[in-house]
């Protein structure tokens, strides 16, 4: 297994963590803390894997697999927690909106779930990420990390957080339909398949 596989299942292993971490809020706030930092540690590891695959050419089939489906597992965990209200707001309600989280969660499974199915019937044999694509999943990173640091300073959260989920929901919608459009006549498991968009 290469060093930059080993970095990515590292992440998927951190997810249980921020997850437990997240359930505490509500009894312990001060998890709130630890909370933001198991998923900037999980963000530092997803552009780890990425730097060292790229700089030591170490990039491979299995890596192209794993790292969109080990991010999208992050992206709906943790949209799924934020759309809960256990992180002690002020109004009692959940940061994310629950049709935001929706949205992103709808894209991301429809999508890993094919891309999972044609990896497994052996036609997705590349899994270059579009250009809408890299900027949708930066507007979602940067959109949940808001929301985190959100419920700690409101400020953040109603200047930065707010505004920046209704972006990644538009982003979202329109990445999807892209991708939708793109692989509409290529929906055999012998076409040559695409990543998530």
């Amino acid at each position: 297994m290469t060093w930059p596989n080993k970095i990515t299942y590292s992440r998927v292993l951190f997810i249980p963590l921020f997850v437990i971490a997240a359930l505490e809020i509500r009894s312990h706030p001060q998890f709130k803390y630890v909370t933001l930092a198991v998923f900037a540690a999980m963000a530092l590891t997803d552009l780890l894997d990425g730097f060292v695959a790229r700089r030591f050419h170490l990039s491979s089939p299995e890596g192209r697999f794993i790292d969109p489906l080990a991010d999208k597992l992050l992206m709906v965990t943790a949209c799924v927690l934020l759309a809960l209200p256990i992180w002690g707001m002020p109004d009692g309600e959940a940061p994310l909106a629950a049709e935001i989280a929706v949205i992103i969660i709808a894209r991301d499974v429809l999508i890993s779930a094919w891309v999972t199915a044609t990896f497994i019937a052996g036609g997705a044999k590349s899994y270059e990420v579009s250009k809408l694509g890299r900027v949708t999943t930066f507007v979602q990173d940067f959109m949940l990390s808001a929301m985190i640091l959100g419920t700690l300073y409101g400020t953040v959260y109603e200047h930065v957080a707010v505004p920046l989920s209704y972006a990644a929901a538009a982003f979202t919608i329109a990445s999807g339909l892209h991708y939708l459009f793109k692989h509409a006549r290529t929906m055999s498991f012998h076409g040559s398949g695409g990543p998530p968009a």
